[in-house]
């Protein structure tokens, strides 16, 4: 059936420089994923008029040769929704995939990705199974031949089922190329299908041609995906492959083959499989480079880079952080059309060769989940670090050693785990234990930053800002554990609100009131924004300059409720992915190469923007920062990249009701050479459902270390010691650093307490004075103008008489003349009956001191439950003493202090004007401190300077 398609072409001219002819994909193929489910049967024809009709809106311009459903027989509702297009001219796909992907029926728009085998054919010059050897194999059969039957699915371009080395081993296959049952090759150039088949499960010991890792415990499942009449190596249908052996008993599926390029379309076959239990390995790639191939790079998916016999990296091998493990890869003979052997090299062989090693191992343990076996493979491969130093970090787990996996479960170790006893996200000064595995038997090495510890015990004390791992062994086993990275965390929670607070000897503070931190709640939902610090990322082809952005989510609880994300980049025309440091071309810079995906710690994956949605452009149109939220309106197809918020490509609701808590990662993509990509800034905001609590309050006896004294928002300290003494307080938010150790000071006052105003003449002779001063109930206050001023409380009909508008002195009181008066007054003491220390009795004292002397008073009181005790010391100096300050200086005074030698350790009230003068020396030691806004002045001088 043939339908027409029309869209609006625009002439669009490529610069021969700025922009590659791009060979990754199948010429005028196009996957279509719509957003509804199809109606009717479900089969591979495609019935226009009631699934796509919306594409004959389209006219003669575009000629549909073919569509089809590639993944029909799912039971997929996901995969039933895609089709594959074959246009009549291939050079229009791109203005039709560009009228696809604006459309509201259409989810997915993709070109088809071309994907080739991955190997290269060698002289049949070895005679001898290295590989084997290598991964201990035949130890290991020793140890345990295996029991249970594995299925492993090769899908490649063809394999001879009926070689004398596979037979015994073959099941019935599908050829998807041709839609036939026979996945057999049609000449001897199909041999790469056949090559990797051996590697997976030749018959072992019928005394023919080769062993294979396996021991027999594994059959092959072969799926042909490559047509008679293409070229052999080409893997045309490798997707639909993978589907139908998922479909048809594959415990595990073996893809040597791959190229560039990222395909949503793709993933989502990958996810189908995994969903089912299966697990996929696939060939890192023959590219020399650290650029991801797929499916190799997919999520789900073991990628595996190959070894020479020396186990150092393979000169051609693909390597990076997306691989996961490394095999044999140069030189393994293997079977080939018809009936012959062959040694090939290439990451094609080393990934069958792990394919055959999960498959023994499961026959060993088929009670193992996939997760465990995956597990198993990883955890006991050996480390190549050593051979390969350039290389570190970029060969996944190690070089699979068979023995030891096959000896580890047998003791129980299925993976070596660190469990911590808390957060590995903690705060400088902190640590946290680390507790490894233990079964009887067991011995640990502890490794910090990939250095060996002298820690042999199952629990480690780590500290912030390191990787730790640890080696566990127990006779044939040794097994490695995933690196556990303990962060620094570097956010503090708010610091608390404190106030001092005043009260007299032997207060109550429960009815009183203690001292109060009132702090901000901690908000455990946000919208919290998580910033990436790192360097500008450069992407051009495929390549880049350095890791992903990415960004740690932490302090937040619940589930997300929204999703935001900003990045600021550039597209420019320079040379490639180093460039980005240059300044633009001038000429254009190919925007539409960009495209940005999110991943989520749980490895979600969504597009923020797809290829081709940006115009090309005709310069740069500099640096801009794109925010996306859902809310927002898309970006406009053909629009040129400008600053702004904007909707996703797919929905941020992806994430909804997801944990927020881990790496969040950026993941650009420039998919032609020329013409970086430059990402220089990224941050998320996490928005949960999680509550808004108060933080946890502590109580110190000192600005670090010292005594916890108290939990709590209130503290009520002991008031049976007189004098200023200092406590600090803490807050601490969940999953934050706690807040500095803020000092609040309760200052315990005597009973009575002796204040000193200085007065003049005139007032201390009027008769109302001398009559007020006599009361046994003299207060003082302050009135709005501040003026200090006495009155008899126990009259409300008293009058008040203003004394001055100093706040009362610090004791001591400097005597500069001798005919200076001070008023003294005690306050506080319930009974109101006092006597001074000079015999006198009474509220209150008129003195005029001309030599040092001290004054003090006692309350006629019941001291129970407290000692009893007198007043605080009025002390008057001569300015030639050797004068000591340990008292406040309150608020608003105006007090000058004169001595030989003056040393303070007091606390000065803001605001102050105070000024220190001695004729020698004046000390300011620990304890002495002034708060903002005072005005202090130290100086040497007498009362007369």
């Amino acid at each position: 059936m043939r339908i027409f398609l029309l869209i609006v072409t625009t002439l669009i001219t490529f610069s021969s420089i700025g922009q590659k002819v791009n060979k990754d994909f199948i010429e005028g193929e196009i996957y279509l994923k719509v957003k509804q489910k199809p109606f009717g049967i479900v089969s591979s024809t495609v019935n226009l008029t009631s699934e796509l009709l919306f594409l004959q809106k389209f006219s003669s311009e575009f000629v549909l040769e073919q569509a089809s459903k590639p993944f029909y027989t799912t039971n997929s509702e996901n995969l039933q929704k895609i089709y594959r297009l074959k246009l009549k001219s291939p050079d229009k796909a791109d203005e039709l995939l560009n009228q696809l992907i604006k459309m509201p029926e259409v989810a997915i728009a993709e070109k088809v990705r071309l994907r080739q085998t991955i190997s290269t054919p060698n002289d049949p010059d070895t005679e001898t199974q290295w590989h084997l050897n290598k991964i201990k194999a035949f130890e290991a059969w020793d140890a345990n031949p295996g029991t249970a039957t594995i299925v492993v699915a090769v899908v490649d371009n063809a394999i001879q089922t009926n070689h004398p080395d596979l037979q015994a081993n073959m099941l019935a296959g599908k050829d998807l190329g041709d839609n036939d049952n026979n996945p057999n090759p049609p000449n001897t150039s199909f041999s790469h299908g056949t090559h990797v088949a051996g590697i997976v499960s030749a018959v072992s010991n019928n005394n023919l041609g080769i062993a294979s890792a396996s021991n027999n415990r594994v059959k092959v499942l072969p799926v042909k995906a490559t047509p008679d009449g293409a070229d052999p190596r080409g893997i045309y249908y490798g997707y639909e492959g993978i589907v139908w052996a998922a479909d048809n008993g594959a415990n595990i599926i073996s893809l040597s083959w791959g190229g560039i390029g990222f395909s949503q379309v793709e993933q989502e076959v990958i996810d189908y499989a995994h969903d089912k239990g299966i697990i996929i390995v696939a060939a890192a790639g023959n590219e020399e480079t650290s650029i991801e191939s797929y499916p190799a790079a997919y999520r789900h998916v073991i990628s595996v880079a190959s070894l020479d016999n020396d186990d150092k990296l393979s000169s051609f091998s693909n390597f990076g952080t997306w691989v996961d493990i490394a095999a044999p890869g140069r030189g393994i003979l293997s079977t080939i059309p018809f009936n012959s052997y062959a040694t090939f090299n290439g990451t094609s062989m080393a990934t069958p060769l792990v394919a055959s090693a999960l498959g023994y191992v499961w026959s060993c343990f088929p009670a193992l989940t996939p997760t465990q076996l995956e597990s198993v493979l990883f955890h006991t491969a050996d480390n190549l670090d050593t051979v390969n130093p350039a290389f570190k970090g970029l060969l996944g787990a190690g070089r699979v050693n068979l023995l030891k996996a096959i000896s580890c479960p047998n003791l129980g170790l299925v993976t070596a785990t660190i469990t911590p006893d808390g957060s590995t996200y903690i705060c400088q000064g902190q640590s946290v234990t680390l507790n490894a595995s233990v079964v009887n038997g067991n011995t640990f090495q502890w490794f910090k930053n990939d250095i060996l510890t002298n820690i042999t015990t199952p629990n480690f004390s780590a500290t912030p800002g390191a990787n730790y791992h640890v080696i566990i062994k127990n006779g044939n086993c040794s097994i490695i554990s995933d690196k556990t990275k303990v962060l620094l965390n570097t956010a503090f929670t708010d610091t608390p609100i404190v106030s001092d607070k005043e009260v007299t000897y032997c207060a109550d503070l429960n009815l009183a009131g203690g001292l109060i931190a009132t702090t901000i709640n901690c908000n455990y939902g946000g919208p919290t924004t998580f910033v990436y610090n790192g360097p500008m990322v450069g992407y051009d082809g495929f390549d880049k300059s350095g890791d992903d952005p990415n960004v740690n989510v932490f302090s937040l609880t619940g589930t997300i409720i929204k999703v935001k994300v900003s990045i600021t980049w550039e597209k420019k025309d320079q040379f490639d992915k180093n460039s980005c440091g240059f300044t633009d071309g001038g000429d254009s810079p190919y925007n539409d190469e960009v495209s940005f995906k999110l991943q989520s710690p749980t490895g979600k994956i969504i597009t923020l923007i797809a290829s081709g949605t940006y115009s090309g452009g005709a310069t740069t149109s500099g640096v801009v920062t794109t925010v996306f939220e859902t809310e927002a309106s898309p970006i406009t197809q053909g629009s040129l990249p400008s600053s702004g918020t904007f909707a996703p490509a797919e929905s941020f609701n992806a994430f909804l009701n997801e944990n927020p808590t881990g790496i969040w990662t950026l993941l650009p993509e420039d998919d032609n050479a020329i013409d970086p990509l430059c990402v220089k800034g990224f941050s998320v905001t996490i928005t949960t459902n999680g509550p808004i609590q108060p933080p946890v309050i502590s109580w110190w006896s000192a600005p670090n270390g010292g005594n916890q004294l108290a939990n709590g928002s209130e503290f009520f300290p002991p008031t049976n010691i007189t004098g200023e003494k200092t406590f600090y307080v803490q807050a601490l938010c969940e999953g934050l650093c706690p807040s500095p150790r803020i000092p609040v000071r309760l200052n315990v006052l005597t009973i009575p307490q002796v204040y000193v105003f200085p007065v003049s003449s005139t007032l201390t002779n009027s008769p109302e004075f001398k009559e007020l001063i006599q009361k046994q109930t003299l207060r003082f206050t302050k009135n709005t103008d501040n003026i200090y001023q006495i009155y008899d409380a126990s009259n409300l009909q008293s009058e008040y008489i203003p004394i001055g508008d100093t706040p009362p002195l610090t004791s001591p009181v400097t005597i500069c003349t001798t005919t200076e008066s001070y008023l003294l007054i005690a306050q506080d003491c319930p009974t109101n009956v006092i006597t001074w220390n000079n015999g006198e009795n009474g509220q209150s004292l008129v003195v005029t001191p001309s030599s040092p002397i001290g004054y003090n008073a006692y309350c006629h009181k019941e001291w129970s439950p407290c000692a009893p005790i007198s007043s605080n010391n009025i002390l008057f100096v001569s300015p030639s003493d050797a004068v000591t300050i340990m008292n406040r200086v309150y608020a608003n005074s105006i007090q000058t202090f004169t001595g030989n030698t003056i040393t303070a350790t007091n606390f000065i009230e803001t605001p102050a004007q105070t000024t220190y003068k001695a004729n020698k020396s004046v000390m300011l030691n620990a304890g002495f401190s002034v708060s903002g806004n005072s005005v202090f002045t130290a100086k040497i001088g007498g009362c007369s300077d």
